[in-house]
C-alpha cells in the first residue's frame, strides 16, 4: 500500500514537473522597453488589433476576383479555385462567368454542384454578378444573389440596439442606456 502511494505520488510529481517545464519554455520572454531618442519616429499600431487585421482580410477577400486555393477536406487536401464576376450565359450543364479583368471562366454543373442563394442551375440570372468554386473544370458551388435579396445586408431596425451607453430604440430615438 506504501509503495503504491510513493509510486502514485512519484509520477505526479513528475507529471506537474514537465507540465511547468514546458509551459515555461512555452510562454513569452519578458518584455523589454526601449527609449526612443527625441526626434525619432513613434512607432505605429494598428487600430482595432486582431479585430482589424480580420476585418482587412475581408476586405481583400471581397475584391478578389480570382483564386488557386489548397483546401483540406475529408479526403485530404484538394485545389480548387474560385472565379467572380458577371454571368454571361448558363445552361443546365455549364455557366461562363466573365471577370473583371476580361477573362472568361466556363465550368460543367452536374449533379453534385451546390448552389447559394438559388435554388438550382434555372436560377442563374445572365448578366449578374455570381461566385463559382471549381475542382478542375467541374462547379462544385455556385453561388448567385437572388433576385429579391439587397445588395448588402442592411442593419435591422427591430429593438433596442446598445452601442456605447446609448441605446438606439425602435424609431431611433436615442435615450440613456439603463
Amino acid at each position: 500500500m506504501l509503495k503504491r502511494n510513493i509510486a502514485v505520488l512519484t509520477i505526479g510529481v513528475v507529471v506537474l514537473g514537465t507540465g511547468a517545464y514546458a509551459w515555461a519554455q512555452g510562454a513569452p520572454q519578458r518584455p523589454t522597453t526601449t527609449t526612443l531618442e527625441p526626434g525619432s519616429a513613434q512607432p505605429k499600431s494598428r487600430p482595432g488589433g486582431a479585430r482589424g487585421e480580420a476585418r482587412r482580410a475581408r476586405r481583400f477577400a471581397r475584391r478578389a476576383i480570382h483564386g488557386d486555393l489548397i483546401v483540406r477536406s475529408r479526403q485530404g487536401f484538394e485545389n480548387v479555385t474560385f472565379d467572380k464576376g458577371d454571368v454571361v450565359r448558363h445552361s443546365a450543364t455549364s455557366i461562363t462567368v466573365k471577370r473583371a479583368d476580361g477573362v472568361e471562366v466556363t465550368k460543367t454543373i452536374d449533379g453534385s454542384t451546390r448552389f447559394r442563394g438559388i435554388q438550382s442551375a434555372d436560377g442563374i440570372v445572365d448578366g449578374r454578378p455570381a461566385l463559382v468554386v471549381a475542382k478542375g473544370e467541374t462547379a462544385v458551388l455556385v453561388a448567385q444573389r437572388s433576385g429579391d435579396a439587397p445588395a448588402r445586408p442592411r442593419l435591422r431596425d427591430s429593438g433596442n440596439f446598445r452601442r456605447r451607453g446609448t441605446t438606439v430604440v425602435g424609431g431611433g430615438e436615442q435615450v440613456p442606456a439603463t
